[in-house]
């Protein structure tokens, strides 16, 4: 499924998640394995060993991945 977001696109389904921001002209992506939501502060979380990221999104945006991914929100 793609989400639009404010600066570009999320593009998620269970077993990942791409990030594409065209204005920075950055795309990141995680396998879902490494992905963890922070619910009290909307943050999507890549942790994968040596690259570790985040993105603050809706609580919208952070229910939707969840449904995708299976992931609950912590």
């Amino acid at each position: 499924m793609v989400i639009d977001i404010e600066h570009g696109k999320l593009i998620v389904t269970a077993h990942e998640v791409v990030i594409k921001l065209p204005a920075m002209k950055l795309s990141m992506q995680v396998q879902s394995d490494s992905l963890q939501m922070i619910a009290d502060a909307n943050v999507l979380v890549a942790d994968a060993g040596d690259v570790r990221w985040s993105l603050p999104l809706s609580a919208q945006h952070i229910a939707l991945i969840s449904d995708i991914t299976g992931i609950q929100p912590q």
